[in-house]
């Protein structure tokens, strides 16, 4: 417990918290910083994806925050933010930020590198007030099975081009293709790209004809150019002018449960 945000910070391109295939783990109140060489993840949960986990006896993540950039005089990076590899983990409350500012003023063209603020490889996760902002790939990226998530929001990049970004078919919210069952509730994408007019195709990128559903999703175009042309998938009118809202109540490929609005 880092009694009052303690922060540490990734000297040599290393984690700065490692947890092994341990059951009933609490981690809270810290803050993880990238340093000045590539660390793969800020934070690793789990050796591998195959640990189930005790659902009788969770991991906890709690207000644990992460930035790349921000505060430094020098370039920082980070592949990850924060790695799930476990099962059976509970995440409450996390803000992981790549630095669209810093001690030099606007952070530009995809200085302070850092592809996805948070991966999620085990099963039976559940995450309750997630945020990511500004990461250079897909922000979440959920490939266990049976994931739950309670409010999501994410910005995406302000300095990418169409070429480094919207070409390369990203997500704010991805849902991996080998998923079979998957649930959301109030997944919320913000766009601003500042530097270039960037055009994405969906907010959230899901599987097909899946056990997945999403509830009360949205797009927000805040401000600056480009636009997002869908919510989910090829679902939801696109926004680019005035910050513009598109909505979608309810998403799912199994009809027999509720209908897409």
């Amino acid at each position: 417990m880092g009694m009052g945000i303690v922060t540490l910070v990734s000297a040599k391109g290393n984690a700065c918290l490692e947890v092994g295939n341990v059951d009933g783990v609490r981690v809270s109140g810290i803050l993880l910083q990238a340093g000045p060489e590539n660390a793969d993840s800020l934070l690793t949960w789990g050796d591998d994806s195959k640990y189930a986990g005790d659902q009788a006896n969770p991991g906890v993540m709690q207000d644990v925050f992460a930035r790349v950039g921000g505060p430094d005089t020098e370039e920082v990076m980070a592949t990850n933010m924060l790695t799930v590899n476990s099962g059976n983990v509970i995440i409450d409350d996390t803000w992981l930020w790549r630095a669209d500012h810093g001690q030099g003023g606007p952070v530009m063209d995809s200085q302070n590198p850092c592809d996805t603020g948070l991966l999620i490889n085990g099963d039976n996760v559940t995450g309750y007030g997630l945020a990511v902002e500004h990461t250079l790939g897909n922000m979440l990226e959920w490939n266990g099975e049976n994931g739950e998530s309670y409010f999501f929001q994410s910005e995406y990049p302000y300095d990418v081009t169409q070429e480094n970004y919207g070409d390369k078919g990203y997500a704010a919210y991805k849902v991996g293709d080998d998923v079979q069952n998957h649930k959301s509730w109030g997944a919320g994408v913000y766009s601003f790209f500042r530097d270039h007019a960037v055009i994405v195709e969906s907010g959230i990128q899901t599987p097909q004809d899946r056990e997945i559903e999403f509830t009360n999703a949205l797009t927000v175009f805040l401000n600056g150019m480009g636009q997002i042309n869908h919510v989910i998938n090829n679902v939801g009118d696109l926004v680019k002018t005035g910050q513009q809202l598109s909505y979608q109540c309810s998403w799912t490929d199994q009809p027999d449960r509720f209908l897409t609005e």
